[in-house]
């Protein structure tokens, strides 16, 4: 593209060769209009420039997902894009979005934040789009290519947060919802073996804790309705008392419910059954909690449990993370920012323990610890992941 600047238009009055006022009033507005005249070109010159550059994803936030298996890539502000799977670690791009030559289609292509190799390729046309478990249709069709050469299909449509709503208000999207009754109807304690049963919906992809065992799923909101598509998850055994719980909240995560929030509370009321209200819960915090570990990494591609009679623990705050390691106390530096955290080199006491075991697993421990760069809390429980997905540990809070 050429540009030609092209001088101000000259006047032709021929002005008095004298001082007079009427000249220099003259004379000063000749020179506003050569002004006037060279902005509008540089103006001009910026916008053909502009118009030739390819689009930032954020300026259509959207959330693709897809079904079978369930995924979901949410586009952000700033070119950043997030790709879920199930069972995976989310996996965040950074990007561009690119118009194409075939009408109303474009194509965003990133790679990974975390240095791995490969570009996602994200082909969305605005055409009409069914996500097969509901009458919705979403404004946008969506084709993912991954690094690894897989490819996903669905749809996409407009995230709930940026509709119209007061900047306070609380979305169905976003927070962990603890249940908190069934009908009119408080579940126990012992029925929960020990864990409330929790749900957390995001970008397509709902996800959570339901009595017995963990369940996760894809859903699609239309106004004051949400479809939920069929949910996968463990298949534990637990006391009656537990499945009978998860048996009424399976049941109504199930089809299309009606739900609505009043403050800091979500009511899911299914066509048949009893309504399921929770409570939103705290943003989760690392520090200020002393976390009991459950199972951790043995670099052996296994998440075990600790041995019988030793406690490793962990506890966050300014700038260190420090606890016990089932021989050894040890601390050590690290950082978070939002869910990305750090460990840096640990230390120790140099205590050394007799029983079987018990400093082979204090050694693998502290090194799944060093590897660690994504946490979250869910119901309680912290889940610490290294980049490659791989859990790092799982925790519970001490009881206060």
């Amino acid at each position: 593209m050429t540009v030609r600047w092209l001088p101000a238009p000259q006047s032709r009055l021929k002005l008095a060769p004298d001082h007079s006022p009427r000249r220099v009033a003259l004379q000063g507005f000749l020179d506003r209009e050569r002004t006037f005249n060279m902005l509008k070109s540089a103006a001009a010159l910026a916008l053909c420039l502009a118009s030739s550059l390819p689009a930032a994803a954020a300026e259509a936030s959207l959330i693709c997902f897809g079904n079978e298996p369930s995924w979901s890539l949410s586009f952000t502000a700033h070119g950043a894009a997030r790709l879920e799977l199930p069972d995976q670690v989310a996996v965040d791009y950074r990007g561009r979005e690119t118009r194409l030559e075939a009408p109303k289609e474009r194509a965003w292509r990133g790679r990974p934040t975390s240095g791995r190799a490969g570009e996602l390729v994200a082909f969305l046309t605005d055409a009409t789009c069914s996500d097969g478990m509901s009458e919705v249709q979403h404004p946008v069709t969506a084709r993912v290519s991954l690094p690894n050469g897989r490819l996903l299909v669905g749809c996409c449509r407009v995230p709930a947060a940026t509709k119209t709503t007061s900047p306070l208000a609380m979305t169905i999207e976003g927070p962990t919802w603890r249940l908190s009754t069934i009908g009119s109807r408080k579940p126990g304690i012992a029925g929960q073996t020990g864990r409330p049963v929790t749900a957390r919906f995001e970008a397509g992809r709902v996800d959570g804790f339901s009595g017995c065992n963990q369940f996760f799923g894809g859903y699609t909101i239309d106004g004051g309705r949400v479809s939920f598509a069929p949910l996968a998850g463990t298949m534990m055994a637990c006391p009656p008392p537990a499945m009978a719980i998860e048996k009424a909240v399976q049941g109504a995560l199930a089809g299309t419910v009606r739900y609505a929030i009043d403050g800091d509370r979500l009511t899911l009321t299914p066509e048949a059954g009893a309504a399921l209200t929770f409570q939103a819960e705290p943003a989760p915090t690392l520090a200020g909690v002393v976390w009991h570990v459950t199972g951790f990494n043995n670099g052996r591609d296994a998440v075990v449990g600790p041995l019988a009679g030793t406690d490793l623990t962990l506890s966050f705050g300014d700038g260190m993370v420090q606890g016990h390691a089932g021989c050894n106390s040890f601390r050590a530096p690290y950082t978070s920012d939002g869910e990305r955290m750090t460990v840096g080199p640990t230390s120790t006491t140099r205590k050394a323990c007799a029983g079987e075991g018990v400093m082979q697993q204090e050694r693998e421990f502290l090194a799944a610890l060093a590897t660690a760069t994504k946490w979250s809390v869910r119901g309680g429980m912290l889940d610490v992941h290294r980049a490659d997905g791989q859990r790092v540990l799982n925790a519970n809070a001490e009881a206060k």
